[in-house]
């Protein structure tokens, strides 16, 4: 594994939509939209770590690929966060 991708603090996973109690449709549909943004990014991360691996393997040159799949990792994080701002948000407007 490249440094970049080793160096992420984060742990990749797979969301699943937050409890739909209390949310506005419109609310609903934005989380269903970030959580199927962030599942396809976790596929694509896979598929790419599993790409760059056997790039690398073969002998090729695996820098761009390597750049690109860490683009991939920004988004994720960004959908990532504003999932959990989502979650925030709500559990705020509960306990005030």
């Amino acid at each position: 594994m490249s440094s970049n991708r080793a160096g992420s603090e984060r742990r990749i996973e797979r969301a699943s939509l937050p409890s739909p109690t209390g949310r506005s449709a419109v609310e609903r549909d934005a989380l269903s939209h970030l959580v199927a943004k962030r599942n396809g990014l976790v596929n694509r991360l896979e598929n790419g770590s599993q790409q760059i691996e056997q790039l690398r393997e073969a002998g090729e040159d695996v820098e761009q690929w390597e750049t690109f799949w860490v683009r991939l990792l920004r988004q994720y994080e960004q959908v990532s966060d504003e999932l959990a701002a989502y979650e925030e948000s709500r559990e705020l407007r509960k306990a005030g």
